[in-house]
């Protein structure tokens, strides 16, 4: 049996300013130490470089595995903390796998709290521009590229696609939201998705279409 314990001497720890790679940069480039998949629904997967990724369905999250020590959770109204000791001797997932699910609830209550949200809040589960059919780590990499082609629009432009796509508003409903006219919302949502047409090609040339981008 692998602790975590055994796996925080295994991997190394990040910079305490260090930024998180991306899934897509993980999953490219990042040296795979252990994972765990359930199906096709739950993966877990562990990085020498520190880093773990955790995905339920459409949504992911990166996190340092070094930063999961002690955990606090409510019980019929009452605080009750687990020391970082108790984790420290259990297998390697079960810690991690706490930590994954509450940065994935942490996101989508952020994400609910205003419609127009944003990009950050809902960037680790923007799964909704991806081919479904795709397998899950191939989602995790189409997924990346679209967060960087949504990187090319404009503010406005993101919070109108995020609306449409993700949150499956009409067009009247976004300018109603926006308090903008609804033909301003059609050029702009058709502006933002010409715009990541020809980011494509300059970006990833030679990739046909992506996910479900279509009005």
């Amino acid at each position: 049996m692998v602790t975590l314990q055994d796996l925080k001497w295994i991997v190394k720890q990040p910079g305490k300013e260090e930024k998180a790679p991306t899934a897509r940069y993980l999953l490219e480039h990042g040296k795979r130490v252990v994972s765990m998949e359930n199906g096709r629904d739950v993966q877990l997967l562990v990085f020498a470089e520190g880093w773990a990724l955790y995905r339920v369905g459409k949504y992911t999250t990166v996190f340092p595995v070094h930063s999961c020590g002690g955990y606090c959770y409510k019980s019929h109204g009452r605080q009750i903390f687990v020391d970082a000791a108790f984790f420290e001797e259990q297998e390697w997932y079960v810690r991690l796998m706490l930590e994954g699910e509450d940065r994935l609830m942490k996101n989508r209550e952020s994400s609910r709290k205003g419609k127009v949200v944003s990009y950050h809040a809902v960037s680790e589960e923007w799964f909704f521009l991806t081919s479904p059919v795709l397998p899950p780590l191939e989602q995790l990499i189409e997924k990346e590229q679209i967060l960087e082609l949504m990187g090319l629009l404009t503010k406005r432009q993101r919070d109108i696609v995020i609306l449409y796509f993700y949150y499956g508003e009409t067009q009247g409903e976004i300018a109603k939201t926006l308090g903008v006219s609804q033909p301003a919302v059609s050029q702009a949502l058709m502006a933002a998705l010409r715009r990541m047409r020809e980011g494509q090609e300059e970006i990833f040339p030679g990739k046909a279409g992506f996910g479900r981008c279509a009005v």
